[in-house]
This record gives structure tokens, C-alpha cells and sequence, in this order.
């Protein structure tokens, strides 16, 4: 996989990807510039074939298909991680523990 320029890059992904046990077995890198052409470089979680290439995906959600095992691997975006917590308000707009 070339090296990539984190300065131009509009998309940057390197993570882990489960297979159907939900096991941690395969891994993604993945950039592009433009986001219209992502290359990638794929470990698949089902069968551990390792292959990179450039494509260019569509919307969301994207599916690279694994040439060994013809398997798909989801690259779904990855959410928000912090959660937000809503607290109860009273008709005022006030929170009860707060009084």
C-alpha cells in the first residue's frame, strides 16, 4: 500500500473487522483523497487472505468482496463514539435532581 498523505487525505480508516462469530479476525486500512477512489489494503476476517486495491465505492454502507473466499467485508462508518446522556426535564425545563 502506498504511503499516505494525512494533510491531503479526506478518508482515513485502519481498524480491526469481525467475521459472523463476531471475533476480531481481519483488518482494513483504507484512505482516499477525493472520496470518490479509496484504496485499500484487506485482511479477510473469514478466510485471513490479505489483498489491497483501489475501487471506486459508491455510498455507504461499502462492501469489498475478499477474492480467495468471494466473502464481503462491510466498511461501515464508524459511529460517534462519546454518548450523549439526556436528562429528564421537568415542564419548566428544569431537572428535578438539580432542585
Amino acid at each position: 500500500m502506498q504511503d499516505i498523505d494525512y494533510d491531503k487525505a479526506e478518508y482515513v480508516t485502519n481498524r480491526e473487522l469481525e467475521n459472523d462469530e463476531g471475533e476480531k479476525t481481519g483488518r482494513v486500512k483504507m484512505f482516499s483523497y477525493d472520496n470518490e477512489t479509496f484504496h485499500y489494503q484487506l485482511k479477510c476476517p473469514y478466510c485471513g487472505h490479505q489483498f489491497e486495491g483501489s475501487d471506486e465505492l459508491g455510498s455507504r454502507p461499502w462492501w469489498i468482496e475478499c477474492p480467495e473466499c468471494t466473502r464481503s467485508s462491510n466498511i461501515n462508518r464508524i459511529k460517534d463514539a462519546a454518548k450523549k446522556e439526556v436528562k429528564k426535564r421537568g415542564p419548566d425545563g428544569v431537572d428535578p435532581d438539580d432542585i
